[in-house]
């Protein structure tokens, strides 16, 4: 009977072999949850998204996790998103033990930038009324962060809208800038608490306060 780590080892043959065989605009991850805070323990064509070996889990996958979207399923498809620019076509698959438990995801980032603006100019050309443009439109920005302290900045500037600093905030605004923070999966991760109070200039203690009226 094999192990988690004999599980994802071999699961680490099948990361390498996608990414071979669909070429350098597939972007393939290999997650393993037992530190979602440096979960990429293999990345193969990175420059789509960027991110690094021992990067966090993204602010997707920890909606996947928080909210069990992996119970019920074997894999989510052809999520949209846009990073620096690239429309990416996301797809993942939940890897399980011999106990039914999530232990590690693939993740297959397609890099559509150039496939789509084809499409649009052939579009255009031909006047079909297709709206391909409307692909473009409807795509959200995502986030692959190397650090789990820029995943914070970045959650926090979402968050706090241009506010500079936590004073500027009112009491019960404070609470809801914590529960948004603990919503998306912050604290989930190894040294959040940490890496929050560092970012608001604010004691660990503060946090937990704030965690225990949630």
């Amino acid at each position: 009977m094999k192990g988690d780590l004999e599980i994802l080892e071999e699961y680490r043959k099948v990361a390498r072999f996608m990414s071979k065989c669909y070429g350098e605009n597939v972007e393939v991850v290999l997650h393993d949850l037992t530190d979602i805070s440096s979960s990429s323990i293999e990345i193969f064509n990175n420059h789509v998204s960027g991110r690094e070996i021992g990067s966090p889990m993204s602010e997707f996958g920890l909606k996947i996790l928080k909210e069990r979207l992996y119970d019920d399923r074997e894999f989510i498809t052809n999520s949209k998103g846009v990073v620096g620019g690239k429309i990416l076509r996301s797809s993942t698959f939940f890897i399980k033990n011999i106990d039914g438990n999530i232990i590690g995801m693939i993740c297959v980032n397609v890099d559509v930038s150039s496939y789509l603006n084809i499409a649009y100019q052939m579009e255009s050309m031909a006047n079909f009324g297709l709206n391909l443009k409307d692909e473009k439109e409807l795509v959200t920005e995502v986030d692959f962060p190397n650090s789990i302290k820029e995943m914070i900045n970045k959650a926090l500037l979402e968050i706090l809208k241009g506010r500079v600093s936590w004073k500027e905030i009112e009491g019960e605004e404070k609470l809801n800038v914590i529960k948004k923070l603990h919503q998306k999966g912050i604290f989930d991760l190894r040294g959040g608490v940490l890496e929050v109070s560092e970012a608001l200039n604010v004691s660990e203690s503060t946090i937990y306060r704030y965690l225990s009226k949630i």
